[in-house]
């Protein structure tokens, strides 16, 4: 997979150098800026021909807390779910604590 390829799946990050909602909106910027490391978390890993312990630790946080099958069939890759889990989840007393309002976050800016 290339730059190209999972440009396909971001909806804030289109490739750009410069974070266009900085100092606009404070959540589209932190949604630009999370998908942007993802996509160079992957890419990192792929040039590496191995894994991201990063990514592999935020899947399994996400399983662990019964999102496995949230929004299963939208085009949304697990990988960026369990990264947004994550970043999202830094806000709340537990990550079992984050899970329904992250569901409503990511109905929001991802539905």
């Amino acid at each position: 997979m290339n730059k190209e390829d999972l440009l396909k799946f971001c909806r804030y990050y289109h490739g750009e150098k410069v974070n266009p909602f900085d100092g606009k909106d404070r959540e589209k910027a932190l949604l630009w800026l999370y998908e942007r490391t993802w996509i160079q978390e992957l890419l990192t890993a792929a040039k590496n021909d191995k894994p991201s312990a990063m990514l592999s630790e935020y899947i399994d946080d996400y399983i662990g807390v019964g999102l496995k099958d949230f929004a299963k069939f939208d085009d949304t890759p697990v990988t960026l779910k369990a990264m947004l889990f994550n970043r999202y989840a830094k806000s709340a007393y537990t990550m079992r604590d984050a899970v329904d309002g992250f569901k409503d976050f990511y109905q929001k800016y991802y539905k």
